[in-house]
């Protein structure tokens, strides 16, 4: 879950929801400069789907006690963190090879990114270690059998699997900033153009409320997404209240519309 700021109330939005609006813009992307996504389909589906795993937990998402909402997905403990990616992966994986290994790729690049092994508990890090671990061993094992499949070995070379992993966290970071909203620029680095290039995009705010993208990554001259949160008045002390307030909140539908810079 995210939270998106609405005068005295938030707007809380779902790890799916937010994932949703990845696969809206994989759908969109590719053009002159851009490469559009390959396989088509299995690389918008794990874009789509990279938070699948956690469609139990927002059923009934847990208080963050400091602030009265409900946690992000910032504020989620790493054991279960991780029991959500694990899960993700292995539903990714009831679609398809492909899907999977991009999933797992992600869960690779979120704990890389952001995960300090310094800094952090040493259970903490033993556990993050481990899952690692598990994962590389997955991806190597699914490697192993889409590249001897005809219908997936070019996709599944060495460079093509960076690019598509590159893509998948770019579309992720992108969805996250429309969905907490677009008030100052946004540099998202490592943006892939090609098998072996990328870039560093900037979001900011536009003229007509839209958001100006540059460079310019998308096949039409402005994409439209959209995702659906809830709305929460006040701050709560007890979750089962939080969580009865969640159920019955009000409906936000967000639309952002981008526009090259």
């Amino acid at each position: 879950m995210l939270l998106r700021k609405d005068g005295e109330a938030v707007v809380a939005i779902s790890q799916p929801a937010h994932a949703w609006v990845s696969g809206q813009l994989a759908r969109a992307w590719g053009n002159a400069d851009f490469g559009k996504p390959s396989p088509f389909e299995d690389v918008c589906f794990a874009a789509e789907q990279h938070d699948i795993g956690w469609l139990a937990w927002e059923l009934a998402p847990e208080l963050e006690a400091e602030s009265g909402h409900p946690k992000t997905f910032m504020q989620v403990r790493p054991q279960t963190h991780i029991a959500l990616w694990r899960d993700g992966v292995a539903r990714a994986r009831i679609y398809g090879r492909y899907a999977a290994l991009l999933v797992s790729a992600h869960a690779h690049t979120i704990y890389s990114r952001f995960f300090s092994f310094e800094t952090a508990k040493p259970e903490d890090a033993r556990l993050v270690r481990a899952f690692l671990d598990e994962q590389n061993a997955l991806r190597e094992t699914l490697l192993a059998t889409l590249r001897t499949d005809p219908a997936y070995a070019e996709a599944s070379a060495a460079e093509a699997v960076e690019h598509n992993r590159l893509l998948v966290a770019a579309l992720d970071w992108m969805s996250l900033t429309l969905c907490w909203g677009v008030t100052e620029e946004t540099r998202i680095p490592d943006v892939p153009v090609s098998a072996t290039a990328q870039t560093e995009m900037r979001l900011r705010p536009g003229a007509d409320g839209c958001v100006a993208v540059d460079p310019w990554p998308f096949r039409t001259d402005r994409v439209s997404v959209q995702v659906e949160g809830s709305r929460l008045l006040g701050r709560f002390s007890d979750e089962e209240a939080m969580r009865r307030a969640f159920n019955a909140a009000e409906p936000v539908l967000i639309r952002a519309t981008l526009v090259p810079a």
